[in-house]
């Protein structure tokens, strides 16, 4: 299993609703792309945020699912649409 987790800090005059139909974009992704297990998207409500107030948990079956994930159409615009939102934004992924 690859996960690919994505910590977002956005720019402060982004409103809620765009946050949220921007994660909803990403959310949808999951039936786009065979080889995904699963797409999460949710408020970071810890304490230990240091900004991030905003997450992306996506599980793949293999680094070919999440490439194929990163290249989609789709996920190439919501990425920039993201790209232009965000203050600061960090990425990790690795396999268990």
């Amino acid at each position: 299993m690859v996960i690919h987790i994505a910590l977002f800090a956005w720019k402060p005059d982004v409103s809620s609703s765009v946050i949220e139909q921007a994660l909803q974009d990403v959310r949808e992704m999951r039936d786009k792309v065979p080889g995904l297990v699963s797409v999460s998207c949710g408020a970071n409500v810890s304490r230990w945020n240091d900004g991030f107030t905003h997450g992306v948990v996506v599980l793949a079956e293999s680094y070919a699912a999440l490439e194929s994930y990163r290249n989609h159409p789709d996920h190439v615009a919501v990425g920039k649409l993201i790209d232009s939102l965000e203050e600061k934004s960090i990425g990790i992924d690795f396999e268990d």
